[in-house]
């Protein structure tokens, strides 16, 4: 676990996250980090309009309600039992959701609709696709509108310390019993993201932070006097990108054959 969870976060951010996070609740608690660094990210943008959130675990529309009630928030499910579009309760307020598979059905949503799409911790699950995916918000958001990212980063610290020790550098690949599709199926680096940002019309920040785990910068230090000056080793990777025109290359070398 990272060590010092609330390290540079504003106060505020920080009350919201907590407010809305049970001690019970595994998976919030794993990625509070991540959720408190993404919120600062978004709101950093000074966001205004319409946002969609890829994926909502249903934190991130609830903190928004406090922290940037100006935004007129949507976001997506994969329950796919529902209605391709419904009103989703979450916590007081009900949004507008849609239930779909991301990287097979196109959003049912109207071109250049949203000024905001947040993406994260949903890449890296992608099986067949996920150009599919990166086109489908590049044609919802409105020319120079914001994609903001995130997916684990596989050369990691942790990641390159597995590897000296002849282990498997994934994060989070295992299979689980009784079987479901949480486990990762593509694992990227910064290289990876910047290649399929690209390749989907986006230009912007890209970078890595530990938001997950404490890096181990003994084995940086390592390869870095055997000659390796490594970059980007952070075990998270955030992206704040601009959509800059159309989708340039729907199969991208980096990640497709």
């Amino acid at each position: 676990m990272f060590s010092d969870t609330y390290k540079d976060i504003e106060s505020h951010i920080k009350e919201s996250v907590d407010s809305l996070i049970d001690n019970s609740d595994e998976y919030h608690n794993v990625h509070r980090r991540r959720y408190l660094r993404t919120i600062q990210v978004l709101l950093d943008q000074n966001p205004k309009g319409k946002l969609l959130e890829l994926g909502t675990s249903n934190l991130l529309p609830q903190c928004l309600e406090t922290l940037a009630p100006e935004l007129e928030i949507s976001v997506t499910d994969f329950d796919l039992e529902k209605p391709a579009k419904w009103e989703k309760k979450i916590g007081n307020k009900s949004y507008e959701a849609y239930s779909l598979d991301l990287e097979k059905t196109p959003l049912p949503i109207p071109d250049s609709t949203f000024d905001y799409v947040i993406c994260c911790e949903v890449l890296e699950h992608m099986e067949v696709d996920p150009m599919f995916m990166l086109s489908e918000i590049n044609r919802v958001t409105k020319d120079g509108g914001t994609l903001i990212l995130t997916t684990p980063n596989i050369v990691s610290s942790r990641g390159i310390t597995k590897m000296l020790l002849g282990i498997e550098p994934y994060f989070f690949m295992q299979y689980h019993v009784p079987g479901n599709y949480h486990r990762h199926n593509y694992e990227y680096s910064i290289h990876s993201v910047v290649a399929v940002l690209k390749s989907a019309g986006f230009d912007g920040l890209v970078w890595t932070e530990d938001t997950f785990e404490n890096p181990i910068p003994e084995t940086l230090e390592r390869l870095k006097v055997a000659g390796y000056d490594l970059k980007h080793t952070g075990d998270n990777i955030f992206v704040v990108a601009q959509k800059k025109g159309p989708v340039v290359n729907r199969y991208p070398k980096e990640i497709y054959v």
